[in-house]
């Protein structure tokens, strides 16, 4: 990250494995995009209660939530969000400030 100058990363939930590279991502602004259902069917993530996007969202991480591949994964950014408000994952306010926040430029 450090050596290319990046403002963002597509997915980056191995950052959880790391507290030197969680605290480099809030140190540096580095924003994080995630789609939780791509984590859960390719197998990153067991369930979504237990997704990472919750620790990097308090830890200060900047996060957005997004979707890929629509027809393969089944996650429009609606349902992404509604997946996490109903696995307890996020509540209604983390899932709007992330939201407002995902808004912003970098």
């Amino acid at each position: 990250m450090h050596v290319l100058g990046l403002d963002e990363v597509q997915h980056g939930i191995s950052a959880a494995e790391s507290p030197e590279v969680i605290k480099y991502l809030v140190d540096n602004h580095i924003r994080l995009n995630i789609v939780p259902t791509s984590n859960i069917k390719l197998g990153r993530v067991s369930k979504l209660a237990e997704h990472p996007i919750k620790a990097f969202y308090k830890a200060g991480i900047d996060v957005t939530i997004n979707s890929d591949d629509i027809l393969i994964f089944d996650s429009p950014i609606s349902k992404e969000y509604l997946r996490l408000y109903e696995a307890g994952t996020l509540t209604a306010e983390e899932l709007d400030d992330i939201r407002v926040n995902g808004l912003r430029k970098l």
